[in-house]
């Protein structure tokens, strides 16, 4: 807007022209819509393919809760507790899409209200949850570790992993336990395995999406860019428009950097803002699904096709008009 006004208070009240052929913003035109074309479509395609990866994750988490409450039966000669066992691990397949959620915020730890109660008592997870993936993220700091903290050994105190990892693991033991006890059969368990892996390939995507963010020298570039296309526009402007050039070129601004702003706001689709995923209804329209199936389906073989004196219905001929 400055340099508008500068330039129509130059040309019109003081005489000097300044004036440019408009044929020199017709060229820059281009080039500065192709690049905003594609800001754009890159951080929409992370925005989308964010909530795709989540609907996976999503269904991959209703797949194995399934097979977990009807799948798995708990017999006479068998561990006591099983039903108990079932209900937890459904508390634990509801915590990784929470701990996910938090992980993508950066939010590390158990320290949650929303994770309070998911996971079991005797869980103990990483401890070093809180201080060497925020430091490996932000501050590269296995860059400035000694060579040996490298060597994979049993005593290593710097070994970190995220929690929803944990929590897959922690599943995957109590899958192969039932398996042990023969309270799970061979099929189901080849869909909770595969369930778990389908959940740890959408977690490492989203940590995709997280980790790689748009280059910053483009981000700047794109900037510098959009100042000059609006510091050159007045002086090929203010001959035709005269005065007007000053909303118009405010106009101008205002879309071109708008445009640039919503790129900045969608490329990252896990935070708290309001044009983010809305990770926590997420999380709490699957809470509600779960507790359903807790709630209310049954365990046991029963079919809600059987049932007792059925009367059968009566034979009605039905006339069948063909028409040639």
């Amino acid at each position: 807007m400055f340099v508008a006004v500068t330039v129509s208070y130059i040309y019109l009240a003081v005489g000097i022209d300044i004036s440019i052929a408009g044929s020199v913003i017709g060229s820059l035109s281009i080039v500065i819509g192709l690049i905003l074309a594609f800001r754009t479509n890159t951080a929409y395609d992370r925005f989308w393919e964010g909530r795709k990866i989540w609907t996976t994750m999503n269904t991959s988490i209703r797949n194995i809760s399934r097979v977990i409450w009807v799948g798995i039966k708990e017999k006479p000669d068998g561990p006591p507790g099983i039903n108990d066992q079932k209900i937890r691990a459904i508390n634990m397949l509801l915590a990784f899409a929470v701990a996910t959620k938090h992980h993508l915020r950066a939010e590390y730890g158990t320290s949650y209200r929303d994770l309070q109660g998911l996971l079991p008592e005797d869980f103990v997870p990483c401890k070093s949850a809180n201080s060497l993936r925020t430091q490996y993220i932000n501050h590269r700091q296995h860059l400035r570790t000694d060579h040996n903290d490298w060597v994979i050994q049993r005593d290593n105190s710097s070994a970190s992993m995220s929690l929803p990892l944990e929590i897959t693991y922690q599943l995957s033991l109590w899958i192969n336990y039932v398996k042990d006890k023969e309270l799970i059969d061979i099929p189901y368990q080849g869909q909770c395995t595969m369930a778990l892996s389908n959940m740890i390939d959408c977690f490492g995507n989203l940590e995709r999406i997280l980790l790689t963010p748009i280059p910053v020298a483009y981000n700047i570039h794109l900037k510098q860019i959009l100042t000059m296309y609006c510091c050159i526009l007045p002086f090929t402007t203010v001959k035709d428009v005269h005065w007007l050039t000053i909303p118009l070129c405010g106009a101008v601004a205002f879309t071109l950097f708008g445009i640039e702003a919503i790129g900045n706001q969608i490329e990252d689709p896990f935070g708290f803002d309001s044009n983010d995923l809305k990770l926590d209804d997420f999380c709490y329209d699957l809470m509600l699904e779960l507790d359903y199936i807790v709630q209310t389906v049954p365990q046991d073989q029963s079919s809600i096709f059987e049932s007792i004196a059925v009367s059968q219905p009566s034979k009605q001929t039905r006339n069948v008009l063909i028409q040639i």
